[in-house]
């Protein structure tokens, strides 16, 4: 048996002679750092458990159940209100981003749809050619504009499957946040030798927020 010519042998692995294998990768690190994005404000966070989980749920709201071009608005307002880590809900409002906004704006319109007892009109092909002049508007009004033209009975359904499912999916943000920042903080607690508590006393001092409870 001849052996290979040298141009064809493949001397950095199997990996390298399969077309797609970059992509794959170039997609795999685009996934890694979306989540690395989600996960270090809230791995790094030296605020109260309640503080970062009421961000964690507003992010995942606004960036679910509000329309694209909406939520800095409205994640803006919600600050002069309400008490939360604003890093957090910017952060989590990227739940909403150009990879997922197509097919999660599809499955509101026909989970909307379904609610209210109507037939899916268009094909995903359709609702995102319809949606382009919302993607490509340049700035924060003119996709608020965009939006508004899309017609009163696709915004009616489309906001019906994006409110109901930007509520309960900020709930369960919250929960779990509360959860997760709260065993966190009580490790913290056991590692230096002091109460769960004075610890989370400690922590809304330091963020300047009045304090809301013995079970935060």
């Amino acid at each position: 048996m001849e052996p290979h010519p040298p141009s064809q042998l493949n001397t950095r692995g199997d990996s390298i002679s399969r077309p797609g294998n970059s992509e794959g990768r170039r997609s795999g690190k685009m996934i890694s750092r979306f989540f690395r994005h989600l996960r270090e404000p809230f791995a790094s966070s030296v605020h109260p458990p309640w503080f970062d989980a009421r961000g964690i749920g507003i992010g995942l709201f606004i960036g679910l159940g509000i329309p694209v071009g909406a939520q800095m608005v409205l994640l803006g307002l919600l600050r002069i209100l309400f008490k939360f880590n604003t890093v957090m809900a910017f952060t989590f409002t990227w739940v909403n981003n150009p990879i997922t906004l197509i097919p999660m704006y599809y499955g509101f319109y026909c989970l909307g749809s379904l609610i209210l007892g109507e037939s899916v009109m268009m094909n995903v092909e359709d609702f995102q050619h319809l949606m382009r002049p919302v993607l490509h508007a340049g700035h924060f009004w003119d996709a608020i504009h965009a939006f508004m033209y899309l017609g009163l009975d696709l915004l009616v359904r489309w906001f019906v499957g994006a409110l109901l499912v930007g509520a309960a999916v900020g709930v369960l943000g919250y929960v779990a946040g509360y959860r997760i920042r709260k065993n966190r903080c009580k490790r913290k607690a056991r590692q230096l030798g002091i109460a769960y508590d004075r610890l989370v006393k400690t922590l809304e001092a330091n963020t300047k927020v009045p304090r809301r409870g013995a079970a935060d």
